[in-house]
């Protein structure tokens, strides 16, 4: 895209700050047609989102409440990446904390930018082959998370039902589906 086409910053400010984003407002500015606008963008934290199979085959998947949409959804082991924290580190970090699974064989799927629209934050999604159960789940104070094992082929078959409502989690889901595919495994 040429450069006269793309929005140019004059100002930032930061109108809201929490534990999980911040909401910032640019002041912009457009060349190609010497116009202005306002525009809001959540500064996000980096996350992961594991896809996991357990050495027997099943899936690892994780039952818990949501508040955004206040309901109870069915997903992949995900959080946030601290700062400085490699995304594996943390994919195996979430992993065990939200099922105590772990793994040795953890493949980077994609990294994705979220919603580049209105989000400056990336996802990334990895595959846990050959799990196996190394401790006791060890939530966070405000996280009530169940660890359910399920078969592969319910699991794949969640494009074609409400099975999974967590778009991030479908994703996961359909990415890890087409790897195991093309590798044949």
């Amino acid at each position: 895209m040429e450069k006269n086409k793309q929005w140019k910053i004059k100002e930032e400010n930061k109108l809201f700050s929490c534990k999980l984003f911040d909401v910032i407002e640019y002041d912009s500015y457009l060349p190609s047609k010497d116009i202005h606008n306002n525009f809001i963008a959540l500064h996000m934290t980096d996350w992961v989102n594991v896809f996991a199979l357990t050495k027997e085959g099943e899936v690892i998947m994780v039952k818990q409440h949501r508040m955004g949409k206040n309901l109870v959804t069915l997903e992949v082991p995900a959080g946030i990446i601290e700062i400085g924290e490699n995304p594996a580190v943390s994919a195996l970090r979430e992993l065990e904390e939200e099922t105590g699974y772990t793994t040795d064989n953890l493949i980077l799927l994609k990294k994705i930018n979220v919603n580049p629209a209105i989000q400056n934050n990336n996802a990334y999604f990895y595959l846990a082959l050959d799990c196996y159960q190394s401790k006791e789940q060890d939530l966070d104070p405000t996280e009530e998370v169940e660890m359910i094992l399920m078969d592969q082929k319910e699991i794949f078959a969640c494009r074609k039902n409400e099975l999974i409502l967590n778009s991030v989690s479908l994703l996961a889901i359909l990415l890890a589906k087409d790897y195991l595919v093309e590798k044949g495994l």
